[in-house]
């Protein structure tokens, strides 16, 4: 079972981001998810809360997460937001702020699912036997 998690729209150029995706295609995502924790780079911590978001809706689909493998994790180039400054002789500069769209694609054998027990209880008897 295939599981994608999409973090869309972060304000972070993805040439920043994608050396911090680098090795972890096919790790347990278990592990990924500790290896980014303690990095020290902003798309560390963005990468971090995309697998956790990954891990959550494995548990939501009641999936074995130390089983769970990273299929594909990439960074794309999301919409540009242009600003511009006022520079020298009443010109004025563009400034382009990059955004990034951080897509994982989580692989999973399916765990046994909960029955739910039916909602019959034993009704306590009120009469009494002579």
């Amino acid at each position: 079972m295939e599981i994608t998690v999409k973090n869309l729209f972060k304000r972070i150029s993805p040439r920043k981001v994608r050396p911090s995706l680098y090795g972890l295609k096919d790790m347990v995502a278990t592990k990924a998810a500790d290896i980014t924790k303690f990095g020290s780079k902003k798309a560390d911590r963005l990468v971090n809360e995309l697998i956790l978001s990954g891990l959550a809706a494995c548990k939501e689909q009641y999936l074995d997460i130390e089983t769970v493998t990273i299929k594909s994790i990439s960074c794309n180039e999301g919409p540009r937001l242009k600003r511009s400054i006022p520079w020298s002789k009443g010109v004025s500069r563009r400034i382009v702020h990059r955004l990034a769209h951080l897509i994982l694609v989580l692989s999973a054998e399916e765990a046994v699912k909960p029955v739910k027990a039916a909602a019959s209880k034993e009704i306590p008897k009120t009469t009494k036997e002579k």
